[in-house]
């Protein structure tokens, strides 16, 4: 008996059985009680047979069915488990574009603080200049005043001594 994959074979299988049946059957008047016994039950297990063949093949296209169903779910998962390494490589790529971003703004901010730094040294310096050259200038300023009150001083002195010299 040759089992294929498809019922109508299976089917064309069981009709040659059944003919089979029929040409055994023709024969049974020319065979005795016991060839007679021998037949039934031969039949009677070719049907209980034919019924376990039936619920095989049944199962045999159940799995089948189940197989197919499965690859679908197999494959409907390997996409979204690609669709979802997309989006896991872009997240990444955009993470790690705006941390290059950052950096670069941090860098910048770095640099202008730097640079501020280096104005405010400069103009501490140049405050330091100033603050000596004020106190020079207060210094100078002091003598000049002194200089100016003695020379006031000498002046009405000078005037008295006309004065007194006029007189």
């Amino acid at each position: 008996m040759v089992v294929s994959e498809g019922s109508k074979v299976v089917s064309n299988s069981i009709f040659e059985k059944e003919i089979d049946k029929r040409k055994i059957t023709d024969f049974l008047p020319h065979l005795g009680d016991e060839a007679s016994a021998e037949v039934v039950e031969l039949k009677k297990s070719l049907g209980e047979k034919g019924v376990k063949l039936e619920g095989i093949e049944k199962e045999i296209d159940r799995l089948k069915s189940e197989k197919v169903d499965s690859e679908k779910k197999v494959r409907e998962l390997e996409r979204k488990v690609g669709t979802l390494e997309g989006r896991e490589l872009e997240e990444k790529s955009k993470s790690v574009r705006v941390e290059e971003e950052m950096r670069e703004k941090i860098d910048d901010k770095e640099r202008e603080i730097s640079g501020f730094k280096k104005k405010v040294n400069v103009m501490e310096s140049e405050l330091d200049k100033w603050i000596v050259e004020k106190k020079s200038m207060e210094g100078s300023l002091k003598e000049s005043e002194s200089k100016s009150k003695e020379m006031e001083a000498k002046i009405t002195e000078l005037e008295k001594e006309i004065d007194e010299a006029k007189t």
